[in-house]
């Protein structure tokens, strides 16, 4: 993943597609949920252990050690059953049990689980901390951890190379044709709302919008977005790349090319675009939104992306679509 990749998914929806998928792997059952658990213990901890079973001995209760030994994980994943509750309740004493018996170095005991505790499992946990509370001869920290807060402890600290490497896949981010506009969208989309003046803040084309057929809406986030525009004259003033600004029009002509291939739809085509510079589920973040907005208007007030209405028989930005040309 390159660094503009790591800047586009530094927004809200990004990091909901990855709970989202944190909460899949914590929906599955027995030792799929804990391979899973003890993977990100792995990314967790530099020095996570998981020891293997030996024997007669097997693992003493233990499914991880991890801050030279003083953290103890003890995993569990929901086994569908009659006595569910019971069977947990168990769990939880026994591996404590064993691990306090064969282990002598950990000060905090976890037992991550994805079953429901009920209140035989909860008074288990009670009676453990109670025990071993900060007067016992020997205290130890204990405590229950779900699945939220598996993620706001783990999971979501994560950087998102890691992240990408739990969950691959993640939507939009296997287009990268225009990855060097994203310093440019993440900074479009945390800079104030305040509307600057001057630069190329144009009002809508009505010729070229009315002469592309596009729809009202499509106006709207264009009128919405090019309150930016200053802004996007400034980055490309500012760039150490003379050359950017010509780059990037051409690869949004070559999308928008792509684009009308697969579709006649000037909302559609429009929308791919968007996408092509947001990722999908864009719209879910507004300012990210906006920037898109900010963007795709941009170049096409450039007349780098639809087509230029006929003026005295000529052609501008290239010839008419098929869809209109007839």
């Amino acid at each position: 993943m390159t660094v503009t990749e790591e800047i586009m998914l530094l927004t809200p929806n990004w990091r909901d597609w990855y709970h989202f998928r944190h909460q899949q792997a914590c929906f599955e059952s027995g030792t799929a949920f804990e391979d899973y658990v003890s993977k990100i213990l792995e990314n967790f901890h530099d020095d996570y252990l998981n020891p293997a079973p030996s024997g007669s001995l097997g693992d003493g209760g233990c499914d991880g050690l991890a801050e030279s030994g003083t953290i103890f994980y003890a995993c569990y994943g929901q086994r569908p059953g009659r006595n569910a509750e019971r069977e947990l309740a168990k769990k939880i004493e026994s591996d404590f049990d064993r691990g306090f018996d064969q282990w002598d170095t950990f000060r905090i005991w976890k037992f991550v689980t994805n079953a429901p505790m009920g209140p035989e499992s909860l008074r288990v946990i009670t009676k453990l901390q109670q025990a071993h509370g900060p007067t016992a001869e020997r205290p130890i920290k204990i405590r229950a951890v779900k699945p939220e807060r598996l993620w706001t402890e783990v999971v979501g600290t994560f950087e998102l190379t890691i992240l990408d490497s739990l969950f691959p896949g993640a939507p939009g981010i296997e287009n990268v044709e225009l990855s060097d506009l994203l310093p440019m969208l993440d900074a479009l989309g945390t800079a104030e709302s305040t509307a600057e003046t001057g630069g190329s803040v144009l009002p809508v084309p009505p010729t070229k919008m009315d002469f592309n057929r596009l729809p009202d809406a499509s106006r709207l986030e264009f009128n919405s977005g090019r309150l930016l525009a200053p802004r996007i004259d400034r980055w490309y003033a500012e760039s150490s790349d003379p050359g950017l600004y010509d780059a990037q029009g051409e690869k949004f002509r070559s999308l928008y090319k792509e684009a009308q291939s697969v579709t006649a739809e000037p909302a559609e085509i429009l929308e791919r675009l968007y996408v092509s510079v947001a990722g999908a589920n864009f719209r879910m973040d507004g300012k990210r939104a906006n920037a898109a907005f900010a963007v795709v208007s941009y170049f096409f007030d450039s007349c780098h992306i639809f087509e230029m209405p006929p003026i005295s028989g000529a052609v501008y930005g290239g010839e008419l679509p098929d869809a209109l040309a007839n």
